[in-house]
C-alpha cells in the first residue's frame, strides 16, 4: 500500500534543505546574471521560498520542495507577462512635439475670423505661445479657455475646445 506521509517525509528538511535551495536559488540566479533572459529570475526566487519554507519545521520533504518548486517557478512565469509589462515608448524619438498630443492649452487671443477656411488664434502650452488653428467644435473660442492639442503640423498647433 501506498504511504503518502512517508514519501513527504524522504529526502533532506530543515537546515540541511535550507542551505540545498538557497545554494541552488544562487547558482540559478548566477547563470540569470549571465545570461540576462529574466526568465531564470523566477526559479531563483521559487528556490529561494522553497528554502524559506524549509527552515519552518514543517514536514516538507523532498517531493513536496520540488513540486512547491517547479509550481512556484511555472506560476511566476506565466505571470510575468501580466505583472511586468514594459511600458511601449508612445512618442517616436524623431517627432519631438508628439508629446504635446492630447495635453491642453490655454487660448491667449483669436479664433474669432475665420481666414483661410481656417478658425486661427494663438494659444500658451507650458509658457511657449504658440499659433493654432481650431479644428473640433464650432463653439467661440477666448482668451483663458481651454483647449486639447489634437495634432501638430508646420509649426502649428491643431487644437479642439476642452470638455
Amino acid at each position: 500500500m501506498f504511504d503518502f506521509d512517508s514519501v513527504a517525509l524522504i529526502g533532506p528538511m530543515g537546515s540541511q534543505a535550507f542551505w540545498i535551495w538557497l545554494t541552488l536559488g544562487i547558482l540559478i540566479l548566477g547563470a540569470e546574471i549571465f545570461l540576462g533572459t529574466q526568465w531564470l529570475l523566477w526559479s531563483a526566487a521559487a528556490a529561494g521560498v522553497v528554502a524559506v519554507i524549509c527552515l519552518t519545521g514543517l514536514p516538507f520533504g523532498f517531493v513536496l520542495q520540488a513540486s512547491t518548486f517547479a509550481a512556484l517557478s511555472l506560476a511566476m512565469a506565466l505571470l510575468t507577462r501580466r505583472l511586468l509589462r514594459v511600458p511601449q515608448a508612445v512618442t517616436d524619438i524623431n517627432e519631438p512635439h508628439a508629446r504635446l498630443l492630447g495635453r491642453q492649452a490655454e487660448v491667449l487671443s483669436g479664433f474669432d475670423v475665420v481666414t483661410g477656411g481656417e478658425r486661427t488664434g494663438r494659444v500658451m502650452f507650458e509658457g511657449v505661445e504658440w499659433p493654432a488653428v481650431q479644428t473640433g467644435g464650432e463653439t467661440q473660442l477666448r482668451a483663458e479657455d481651454r483647449v486639447v492639442i489634437e495634432q501638430i503640423a508646420d509649426g502649428r498647433l491643431f487644437v479642439s475646445p476642452a470638455v
